[in-house]
């Protein structure tokens, strides 16, 4: 057996984030009489994406990140409504989230005992924590790893360093990254010195390889290449 250690990203690699994401926002806004529509979703994922591309890459403070989005979701419809509650309703909506992947918890089920496992995932303690009791998810783990309560996010080598502290000085090429984002997941598992697994998801376009050394597009899949 190759690998001792499979570390898992969470957020569209075992919870299904896109149907949490839509079922909060849509909430927030309808809760305060904003209109709601595919239209407005689109456009809030762009400025979601371009916030959180900004933290991990060290451009944005964590502490703008959680109402810059709607700050700037206000200002493209020039709406009128203070962004700091429209955020703290989102992130509430959100972290009552119990959205899984399909066959998750089964494949987890299926790897508990035969590996280790570790959470590593880019996201705000007051979601993420919330979620793992609520999914039950946290009781698969022997560690979890949590940007927003060590101060630093995937890409980095920070992030990677603090989950490598936890895993007794494995070697490691004995360590699988299981993730969906090509920069923090799989760039920043491969930098480190760690093997990754891309989760690509049918309806987004496949981008060139990045040397990853496993490319999947369902998460069931992931069963048949450690076993």
């Amino acid at each position: 057996m190759k690998y001792t250690w499979l570390l898992f990203d969470a957020d569209n690699t075992l919870w299904d984030f896109s149907a949490a994401e839509a079922s909060a926002l849509e909430l927030t806004l309808r809760t305060r009489d904003i209109d709601w529509s595919d239209e407005v979703l689109a456009q809030y994922r762009v400025i979601n994406h371009r916030a959180w591309s900004d933290y991990e890459q060290g451009f944005l403070p964590k502490e703008q990140l959680r109402s810059i989005r709607f700050k700037r979701l206000l200002e493209h419809y020039r709406l009128d409504h203070p962004a700091e509650e429209l955020s703290f309703d989102y992130r509430t909506y959100l972290s009552e989230s119990t959205h899984m992947l399909d066959g998750a918890i089964a494949l987890l089920d299926s790897l508990k005992g035969k590996y280790k496992l570790g959470l590593v995932t880019n996201g705000l303690k007051e979601v993420q924590r919330p979620r793992l009791a609520n999914t039950g998810l946290g009781e698969y783990f022997e560690f979890i790893v949590i940007s927003d309560e060590i101060g630093v996010a995937k890409p980095h080598a920070g992030f990677w360093d603090h989950a490598y502290a936890q895993m007794d000085g494995v070697d490691k090429s004995s360590v699988l990254v299981i993730g969906d984002n090509a920069n923090a997941d799989v760039k920043g598992a491969l930098d480190y010195g760690f093997d990754a697994c891309w989760l690509r998801h049918p309806g987004f376009a496949d981008r060139k390889n990045l040397g990853e050394t496993y490319r999947i597009r369902d998460i069931r899949e992931l069963g048949g290449i450690v076993g």
